[in-house]
């Protein structure tokens, strides 16, 4: 199975996620990103395509597509290879313009996709996005929501899976299991569209 993570809005938690896929579940990882540093934090599973590069390889085993925050023909490339696209947001007003400019991008696409409103603190905002969404998409969207977490920041600041941290012994495993719960649960959530 093959994942497109993707928003031209920067800031909004694509490579976060990218890296606790990666990590936790043995994705192999393609960077599309000149200002990224996923693939100088996993060299071993992330390889990155230069911005100037105008082809995409077929994936040999399951990917992740981290597409940096630009439109590009090598997004097309990436989205045919993938069985969903995954568009993480904040759902704030100011992400939310150039959230639908992705997801209007993406739409034609005809491909599966699964929003993510990331740090999100009050479901309000979330339902106001899912709105504005559909209503310019004329289609619903499936939300997959991440709230706030520090484990997360932490796990991505020691380069680690949140699921390793999880397991390690003491008061900080409970803080990290958590993350780790969510992150199943939304590895479940990406596999429900395998074969889609």
């Amino acid at each position: 199975m093959n994942v497109t993570i993707v928003n031209f809005k920067g800031g909004v938690g694509k490579s976060m996620i990218a890296h606790q896929l990666i990590t936790g579940f043995g994705f192999e990882g393609c960077e599309i990103d000149p200002y990224g540093s996923l693939s100088d934090r996993l060299p071993e599973n992330v390889s990155r395509i230069d911005v100037r590069e105008k082809h995409l390889n077929p994936p040999r085993q399951e990917t992740i597509f981290d597409f940096g925050g630009f439109d590009d023909i090598k997004l097309d490339q990436a989205v045919a290879y993938s069985d969903l696209i995954v568009i993480p947001f904040i759902p704030t007003l100011e992400t939310i313009q150039g959230t639908m400019d992705t997801l209007v991008r993406v739409a034609a696409m005809n491909k599966p996709i699964l929003m993510v409103p990331n740090m999100s603190q009050k479901e309000n905002d979330i339902n106001d996005a899912k709105f504005v969404f559909e209503e310019t998409l004329g289609f619903e969207v499936e939300m997959f929501p991440i709230p706030m977490s520090v484990a997360l920041q932490t796990a991505i600041n020691e380069n680690k899976s949140i699921i390793e941290l999880s397991k390690q012994g003491g008061i900080k495993a409970y803080a990290y299991k958590k993350g780790a719960n969510l992150m199943h649960r939304l590895y479940e959530k990406i596999r429900e569209y395998e074969n889609h």
